[in-house]
């Protein structure tokens, strides 16, 4: 693991959701220069997550997210050779036959990402990987208790087994879902939110910003460090790509939830 003083000295710093200085296409030259090839690994690992999301935009034919490993040629010959991508990915989208089919079940596939990169990884990545879990199994339940839908359905895809997805099912006949008191915050903001998507989109992202920023424990020179960075200036790119036809889909996909 090498030391990176300069290159994190060079980094602006970040704040949610004013825009960077540093773009993450920007950044990603300068990390390709001054990384060693372990720590290059760790943010390949890190974008991975974006390549398996990307999977579903180009299955409908849609704009993928530009901060994967892959560009939408080699996402399609990556999946179409059984190279580069995990083999889970390959064993996903051969059970499932049609495109309907791997939409639906899409959720297993991001389900199995977690499932099988977190063990793999330790300090920034390990702790971030399960948090970005957790959150949006937090969200998903509240979600699913306001709408009045079944906790079992809506975690089919899940581990069942899993003491966080335990601690959810055992309150799937209660009148209201309590979050862990780790998460509690996040159940409070989306109270004070109330319906509006776009308040909780914003609350949410802030919230995940500040919660990465907590999780730095390693000095601004380590590799740890410039990982957090860029979990961070996702969040951010990502609130400030939100235009307004974006932030009209996006409300219509909370209200088809």
């Amino acid at each position: 693991m090498g030391n990176y003083y300069y290159l994190a000295a060079s980094l602006p710093p970040l704040e949610f959701p004013n825009k960077s200085e540093v773009s993450f296409a920007s950044l990603q030259e300068a990390l390709m220069l001054n990384l060693s090839k372990e720590d290059l690994d760790k943010v390949r690992v890190l974008r991975l997550f974006v390549d398996l999301c990307n999977i579903r935009p180009l299955l409908k034919e849609e704009d993928l997210d530009p901060r994967g490993n892959l560009k939408e040629k080699e996402l399609e010959e990556a999946i179409l050779s059984e190279t580069v991508l995990p083999d889970y990915v390959f064993d996903f989208l051969k059970q499932h036959d049609t495109l309907d089919e791997k939409l639906r079940a899409f959720p297993s596939l991001l389900s199995q990402f977690f499932g099988e990169e977190t063990p793999k990884q330790k300090g920034f990545l390990r702790r971030f990987f399960e948090f970005e879990r957790q959150w949006r199994l937090v969200v998903l339940a509240f979600r699913a208790k306001k709408l009045h839908r079944d906790f079992v359905k809506e975690l089919q895809f899940e581990d069942l087994h899993d003491p966080f997805v335990m601690q959810i099912l055992a309150q799937k006949d209660a009148d209201h879902y309590e979050a862990p008191s780790e998460y509690q915050e996040i159940q409070d903001l989306l109270h004070a939110c109330g319906p509006d998507p776009w308040q909780q989109n914003k609350a949410l992202s802030l919230y995940r910003f500040n919660k990465i920023q907590e999780m730095i424990t390693d000095l601004q020179f380590s590799i740890d460090w410039i990982l957090a960075y860029l979990a961070q200036l996702m969040i951010i790119e990502y609130w400030n790509e939100l235009d307004e036809n974006k932030g009209l889909a996006i409300l219509d996909t909370f209200k088809n939830q």
